[in-house]
């Protein structure tokens, strides 16, 4: 059975955008230790201090990665998303969309 591939789906081996949400404060000097991601501070709605990283990853073994080296860091994941994928026609110009509308997920 052919599989019905949509663009903005990410598979296990292409490149995609992804947005993760962590508890607590990761300094922007890690940004070089986790892919280049793009580090922002945030609150949560309870006050507490959060971490937004946003980039381009090449596969999910990229992210996979990341998201182990948050939990040796003791910095709990809140929230982790695929914003687009590339495998499809997705620019440069998303990219940076989606790094001027990163907010809280709250």
């Amino acid at each position: 059975m052919a599989e019905n591939h949509n663009p903005r789906t990410p598979t296990m081996h292409g490149p995609a955008i992804y947005r993760i949400c962590v508890r607590g404060h990761l300094d922007a000097s890690w940004s070089d230790r986790i892919g280049g991601m793009q580090i922002t501070e945030t609150r949560g709605p309870d006050g507490q201090a959060e971490t937004i990283l946003v980039g381009r990853l090449p596969d999910q073994a990229a992210l996979a990665g990341i998201l182990k080296s948050l939990y040796e860091l003791h910095l709990p994941v809140v929230m982790a998303e695929c914003v687009t994928s590339e495998n499809g026609s997705n620019s440069a110009g998303e990219y940076a969309l989606v790094l001027k509308q990163t907010g809280p997920f709250h």
